[in-house]
């Protein structure tokens, strides 16, 4: 009984790892800002008007190309990405509240509207306009309801939406996502389990070896990260608890009708995370959105697809 129970939690600890397998760390973050433009820590105002810091990594010139991760992940996420896209746009990918370098608080403001909300001050704060809004999994929920949030006040600051692979519908909850409801045991798992054994687990699944090119000890390292931290494991476990719309259907599919801008849905036709489903849905909703299909990815086209997903987006980007 109780080995078995024990099985249960490290396969649904390891999913945690394959679901968001794309994930944050400073080696990471430092590798991908050597490699060209900068980076900084932005504050924004937060709950109760406590200041933010959001760390961001900015290269390339042009009208703007926001990205932001989905859980767990981090500015590393787009390491593959950011690169081509800057050849002809300002790139700048954030890491969201919780994640990677940017500040993590204590607290439970960790839902997809509370990710929004700053995001939305991160673009007004620095002056942005005619942006091209990109986010993968929990960041694409977080980058239409930014969207959302400033089509009311500030119509004219996101230009153009990119969602890739996020479940902005509700849908049933992950394995990870019933382990990380429960009151307690999220927090014991994850600071009991060492993070390099979760990250061997999950680099090592079927699931992960299906679509992906081989680790480095760098991306080992940094998908590991986060983990020995505390407050990104309170972040990472709020999060999670929170990755579910909070409005039904019915209310959603109204207020995504509103979204005007020409909007691109990517998604991998064999994600096993967010089905295709989701995204061939969400095409018929937003008025003014079409779906782009990756084969040979399951949730994570940004690592299991880089070079399909830059041409997909360098054409939307192109028109």
């Amino acid at each position: 009984m109780v080995g078995g129970r024990l099985r249960m939690v490290l396969r649904g600890l390891s999913i945690a790892w394959c679901v968001a397998f794309n994930l944050a760390s400073s080696v990471g973050s430092a590798a991908a800002s050597s490699a060209g433009g900068f980076s900084y820590t932005f504050p924004v105002h937060g709950p109760h008007g406590l200041p933010v810091g959001l760390y961001a990594e900015e290269r390339g010139h042009g009208d703007p190309v926001v990205l932001l991760h989905g859980l767990g992940g981090s500015t590393y996420s787009w390491r593959y990405i950011a690169p081509a896209l800057a050849r002809s746009h300002r790139v700048i990918a954030i890491d969201l509240k919780g994640f990677g370098r940017s500040d993590k608080a204590f607290d439970t403001s960790y839902s997809a509207a509370d990710q929004a909300r700053l995001i939305a001050g991160f673009l007004k704060g620095r002056g942005l306009s005619n942006v091209t809004l990109v986010g993968h999994s929990f960041g694409g929920v977080v980058a239409l309801l930014t969207t959302m949030e400033l089509k009311r006040r500030d119509p004219g600051r996101v230009s153009q939406l990119v969602l890739i692979d996020a479940p902005a519908l509700p849908q049933a909850l992950t394995p990870l996502v019933r382990l990380m409801q429960q009151p307690v045991l999220p927090y014991v798992l994850l600071t009991a389990i060492p993070a390099s054994v979760m990250t061997s687990i999950a680099l090592l699944s079927p699931s992960t070896q299906r679509f992906t090119r081989d680790y480095t000890p760098d991306d080992a390292a940094a998908y590991a990260a986060p983990f020995h931290d505390a407050a990104a494991r309170h972040a990472y476990i709020q999060t999670s608890r929170k990755i579910a719309p909070d409005l039904r259907v019915r209310d959603l599919v109204a207020a995504y009708r509103h979204v005007k801008q020409r909007t691109l849905l990517v998604w991998c036709t064999n994600d096993e995370v967010v089905p295709l489903s989701t995204g061939q849905a969400l095409a018929k909703i937003l008025p003014r959105a079409r779906l782009a299909q990756l084969d040979g990815c399951n949730h994570a086209p940004t690592d299991e697809a880089p070079a399909a997903l830059t041409r997909t987006l360098a054409r939307f980007l192109a028109r």
